[in-house]
C-alpha cells in the first residue's frame, strides 16, 4: 500500500514538474515517440510476417511437407500427394493446395485478373475456418464434374470488398474463371489467408485430380494427431518416401531428369506461422536493416535525453538539496528523477504506438509498390508488440534517467546550499561530456550506414539507360480460351510483324519474362564433356526469346549469330550464351559450335552454341556479368513461351502504348496487362533499395538533429554556468574572439573524440551491409569523409550560437550576478 502511495505521489509531482517546462517535455516526448514508434512499427511487420501464428485452429499442430531438390524446397505432384495420403499414419488430416496464379475472372461482363487457388475439399475444415457469408468448400464440392451442377468458388474477404463492394447478395451469383462458370458459395472471414502468410487468394476453387507425374505444383500441409511429435512424423514419412518416389516416377523421363527425381528428399517442418518464402525474403532483409538503424536511433535519443536530464538535474541542484535538508532520503530523490524519466518514456511510448500504427502501414505500401496481389498483414498489436513497446519504454527510461538519478543521489546538500543559484554544481561535468561523445559515436554509425545505402541506390539509378530508354515493355495476358487450337509460332510471328511495321516502331521482340528480372529461373549449364551428374555446371539464368529480341533490347552479338525464324522445332536445338557464361564454360574462347546441356529437361541436353551475346545488366541490376543462357522460343511451340513484348520506339515509347495495345487485342488471343518503359520497370525493381535508402537517410538526419540538439544543449548550459568565469577573463583583458574560440574548441574536441570512437565501430558495423550495397566498399572513404565533415559542420553550428552568446557577455554584469 505504501509503495503504491509513493508511486502515485512521485507520478503527480513528475507531471507538475514536467508541465512547468513544456518545451523540454515536448522535445523529450517527441524524440522518444519517434524512436520507440519506429522500432514498434518495424517489429510489428516482422511479428505479422514471421512470428505470429496463423488465425486457424491449433496452428501449432500444422506441418509443412516439401520436396528437397538441390537444397531448395519445391512442391509435389498430385500423384505424390495421393501416395503420401495413403501411406501416412501421423496426421489427422492432410490438405493439398496450389499457391495460386493470376487468372482471368469475369463478372458482370468485366474481365479482370485475380489470384485463384485450387484446394482440396477438406482445406477449410482442417484449418478450422468459418464463413463470413454462405459456406466454405467441402469434400463433396470436388467431384461435381458430370453431375450437371456448376463448380463452386469461395471469395476472400478483401477481394469481396474490392471487387464486389462488400455486397451481401453476392452468394449464389455466377462468376467466370477462364471462361468456365463458377457459383459463388461463400466469403471467408477477414485476416484469413489460408496457409500463405500475408497473401490471401482472391478465390479458392476445388482442386481437380491431375495425373501428370512431371508437374510439381501441390503444396501439402498436415495436422498432427494428438500425442504425435514432429520428430515422430518426420521419421514415419521419411521411412516410406523412397516408395513414394518409385510409385510416382514418370516412365517418360529417362536419363538425368529421372536420376534427379530419385535423388530428391523430403522435408518436414512446422507450419504454425504459415508459408510464404517469397514475401518473407522480400520483406525480411530491409526490415532487419531498418530495425538495426532505428535501434541505434533510439540509443541516440536516450543519450541525448540523458544529457538534457543531467543539465536539468544540475539546474535543480539547489531545490533537491533543500529537500534533502528537510529530510528526504537520497534514494527518494533518485526515485523521483527516475519517475520523471519513466513518465516521459511512457508518454513517448503511447505516442509511439500511434506513430507505429501509421508507419507500419506506410512501410507495407512502400515495400509492395507494384504488387498485383495485395499484401494482407494483420498489423494490430498483439502481446509481442505490446511487450516490446513496454520493455523498450522501461529500458529507455532507465537508460536516460540513470545518469541524473545517480547524480542527484550523490550530491552533497551542504556544499550546494553554500553556493549561489548561478554556481550550483559546476555544470554537468565529465558525465555530460561523455554522453555527448557517445551520442556522436552512435551518430557516426547511423550516418555511415545511411550514406552507404543512399550512395548505393544512386549508383544503381545512375547506370546508363540510353539503350533501354526508348523501349516499351508490354506484359501479355491470355484471354479465356485464347490459346485453344492455336498455332503459337504462327501467331507470335504475325504479332511481331504487325507491331514492327507500325509507325514509330524500330523493332519488336518477345521474352519469356519481364526485365529487369527480380528472380527468374536459374539452373546449371555445363559442357557435354563435363561430369554427367545433374548438379555439375554453372548456375545461369534462362531467357526464352524471339529472334528479334537482341536487336530490340540493344544486346549485341560478340561472336556468332542471333536466333533466326528457322530455329524452330524442326531444326537442331540451339542456344546463345552471355559473354560471362562463355568465359567460364570455355576459358579458351572457342564457344561457337560447342554443345552444352542446360538443366535436366530432355530437350535441353544437347544444345549447340550458335552465338555469344554481350553481357546485359537487365538480367541482374546488381551483377552486370550475370551468366545467361538464351533459348529460342520458337523451338518449343507446345506451350506458352512468351510473357512479354518489347517495342523499341523512335521517340518516347509511351506514345506507342495505345497502338500496341490495340494491335494485340485485334488478334483476340491476348491483351496487354500493363505497359511501361524499361526505365520505369527498373525503377519498380529498385523499390526495396529506394525504401531502405530513403528511410535510412531520414533516420540518419534524425540522428544528426539529435546530436546537434544535445551538443547545443550542453554548450549552452556550460556557457551559462561559466558566466562568472568568462566575465572575469574579459575583465582581465580577454577579447570576444578568444572566448568564441574557446567555446568552439571545446565543442570540436567533443565531436572529434566521438568521431575517434565512432569510426571504428561504424566500419565494423558497415560490413553487415556488404550484400546490400552496389558499386561501393563497406569501408568507402568518400562516404566516411562526408559523414565526418558533416558532423564537424554540425558541431560548429551547434557550438557557434552558445559561443557567440558567451563572447557578448557584459563582464561587469556577469561578475555582479555572482
Amino acid at each position: 500500500m505504501m509503495l503504491m502511495m509513493n508511486f502515485w505521489r512521485n507520478l503527480r509531482y513528475s507531471l507538475r514538474v514536467l508541465g512547468k517546462h513544456p518545451g523540454f517535455t515536448c522535445v523529450a516526448v517527441l524524440s522518444l515517440a519517434l524512436g520507440i514508434g519506429a522500432n514498434t512499427a518495424i517489429f510489428s511487420l516482422l511479428d505479422a510476417l514471421l512470428l505470429r501464428d496463423l488465425p486457424v485452429r491449433q496452428p501449432e499442430r500444422l506441418v509443412e511437407l516439401s520436396v528437397l531438390r538441390r537444397g531448395d524446397k519445391i512442391m509435389f505432384s498430385f500423384p505424390m500427394f495421393r501416395e503420401i495420403e495413403r501411406g501416412q499414419k501421423v496426421f489427422s488430416g492432410l490438405i493439398g493446395w496450389g499457391f495460386g496464379g493470376m487468372t482471368n475472372v469475369e463478372f458482370g461482363g468485366v474481365l479482370s485478373l485475380a489470384n485463384v487457388r485450387s484446394v482440396t475439399g477438406n482445406y477449410y475444415s482442417e484449418l478450422g475456418a468459418t464463413p463470413l457469408l454462405g459456406r466454405l468448400l467441402a469434400p463433396e464440392d470436388v467431384n461435381l464434374a458430370g453431375t450437371g451442377i456448376s463448380p463452386v468458388a469461395v471469395l476472400s474477404y478483401d477481394y469481396w470488398q474490392r471487387r464486389f463492394g462488400g455486397a451481401r447478395e453476392v452468394v449464389g451469383k455466377e462468376i467466370a474463371i477462364e471462361g468456365q462458370p463458377f457459383t459463388i458459395i461463400g466469403v471467408s472471414r477477414r485476416w484469413f489467408t489460408g496457409m500463405t502468410t500475408g497473401q490471401a487468394p482472391d478465390l479458392t476453387t476445388p482442386m481437380k485430380p491431375n495425373d501428370n507425374r512431371a508437374m510439381l505444383w501441390v503444396f501439402i500441409t498436415g495436422r498432427l494427431k494428438e500425442g504425435v511429435t514432429l520428430a515422430q512424423a518426420r521419421a514415419q514419412l521419411q521411412s516410406f518416401w523412397p516408395e513414394v518416389l518409385r510409385a510416382t516416377a514418370s516412365t517418360q523421363t529417362p536419363g538425368l531428369r529421372r536420376q534427379l527425381f530419385f535423388s530428391m528428399g523430403l522435408d518436414v517442418s512446422p507450419a504454425a506461422t504459415g508459408i510464404n518464402a517469397n514475401l518473407r525474403a522480400h520483406f525480411t532483409r530491409p526490415l532487419y536493416v531498418l530495425m538495426c538503424i532505428v535501434g541505434l536511433i533510439l540509443l541516440v535519443a536516450c543519450v541525448n535525453l540523458a544529457s538534457l536530464m543531467l543539465s536539468r538535474a544540475a539546474a535543480r541542484s539547489h531545490e533537491l538539496s533543500v529537500r534533502v535538508a528537510l529530510g528526504a532520503g537520497r534514494w527518494t530523490l533518485a526515485r523521483q528523477v527516475l519517475a520523471e524519466s519513466l513518465t516521459l518514456s511512457v508518454s513517448g511510448a503511447l505516442l509511439g504506438l500511434a506513430f507505429a500504427y501509421w508507419g507500419s502501414r506506410l512501410l507495407v505500401r512502400l515495400l509492395t509498390e507494384g504488387y498485383l496481389t495485395p499484401v494482407i498483414l494483420d498489423l494490430r498489436p498483439d502481446w509481442r508488440v505490446l511487450s516490446l513497446t513496454a520493455s523498450v519504454s522501461i529500458l529507455t527510461a532507465v537508460l536516460f534517467g540513470l545518469a541524473p538519478a545517480w547524480r542527484a543521489s550523490r550530491q552533497d546538500p551542504a556544499l550546494v546550499l553554500q553556493q549561489t543559484a548561478r554556481s550550483v554544481a559546476g555544470g554537468t561535468g565529465r558525465l555530460g561530456k561523455m554522453l555527448i561523445v557517445t551520442q556522436v559515436a552512435l551518430s557516426v554509425t547511423v550516418l555511415l550506414g545511411a550514406g552507404l545505402l543512399l550512395r548505393s541506390f544512386r549508383k544503381l539509378c545512375a547506370i546508363d539507360t540510353s539503350l533501354e530508354a526508348k523501349v516499351l515493355e508490354v506484359d501479355l495476358c491470355p484471354r479465356p480460351g485464347g490459346y485453344q487450337n492455336l498455332d503459337m509460332n504462327g501467331y507470335y510471328r504475325q504479332l511481331l510483324e504487325r507491331v514492327s511495321s507500325a509507325p514509330g516502331v524500330l523493332a519488336a521482340g518477345l521474352s519469356g519474362g519481364s526485365l529487369p528480372e527480380q528472380g527468374g529461373w536459374r539452373d546449371t549449364v555445363s559442357t557435354k564433356a563435363a561430369a554427367s551428374t545433374p548438379d555439375a555446371g554453372i548456375m545461369a539464368k534462362e531467357a526464352t526469346v524471339s529472334p528479334s529480341f537482341f536487336q530490340t533490347l540493344g544486346i549485341s552479338m560478340v561472336r556468332g549469330r542471333s536466333f533466326e525464324n528457322t530455329d524452330d522445332q524442326r531444326h537442331p536445338r540451339v542456344a546463345i550464351i552471355s559473354s560471362s557464361l562463355g568465359r567460364r564454360l570455355f576459358p579458351s574462347g572457342n564457344a561457337l559450335g560447342q554443345h552444352i546441356r542446360f538443366s535436366f529437361m530432355p530437350e535441353h541436353q544437347d544444345l549447340e552454341v550458335v552465338g555469344v551475346a554481350s553481357d546485359s545488366r537487365l538480367f541482374d541490376l546488381h551483377n552486370l556479368a550475370a551468366p545467361v543462357i538464351y533459348l529460342p522460343g520458337f523451338q518449343y511451340p507446345d506451350s506458352r513461351q512468351f510473357d512479354c513484348l518489347f517495342v523499341r520506339a523512335r521517340e518516347a515509347p509511351e506514345t506507342l502504348a495505345r497502338a500496341v495495345g490495340s494491335t494485340i487485342s485485334s488478334f483476340g488471343h491476348e491483351y496487354a496487362l500493363s505497359m511501361r518503359s524499361l526505365p520505369q520497370e527498373i525503377s519498380q525493381v529498385l523499390v526495396e533499395e529506394r525504401v531502405i535508402a530513403v528511410l535510412s537517410s531520414f533516420f540518419g538526419g534524425l540522428a544528426l538533429l539529435l546530436a546537434s540538439v544535445g551538443l547545443y544543449g550542453l554548450m549552452s548550459y556550460s556557457v551559462t554556468q561559466r558566466g562568472r568565469e568568462i566575465g572575469i577573463r574579459m575583465t582581465l583583458g580577454a577579447v570576444p574572439l578568444t572566448i568564441l574560440g574557446s567555446v568552439l574548441r571545446e565543442a570540436l574536441e567533443l565531436v572529434l573524440l566521438g568521431l575517434g570512437l565512432g569510426i571504428p565501430c561504424a566500419l565494423a558495423a558497415s560490413r553487415f551491409l556488404s550484400s546490400m550495397i552496389f558499386g561501393l566498399s563497406p569501408h568507402d572513404l568518400p562516404t566516411l569523409a562526408a559523414v565526418s565533415l558533416l558532423l564537424l559542420a554540425v558541431a560548429l553550428f551547434a557550438g557557434y550560437l552558445p559561443a557567440r552568446r558567451a563572447s557578448h557577455i557584459d563582464p561587469m554584469t556577469a561578475v555582479r550576478m555572482e
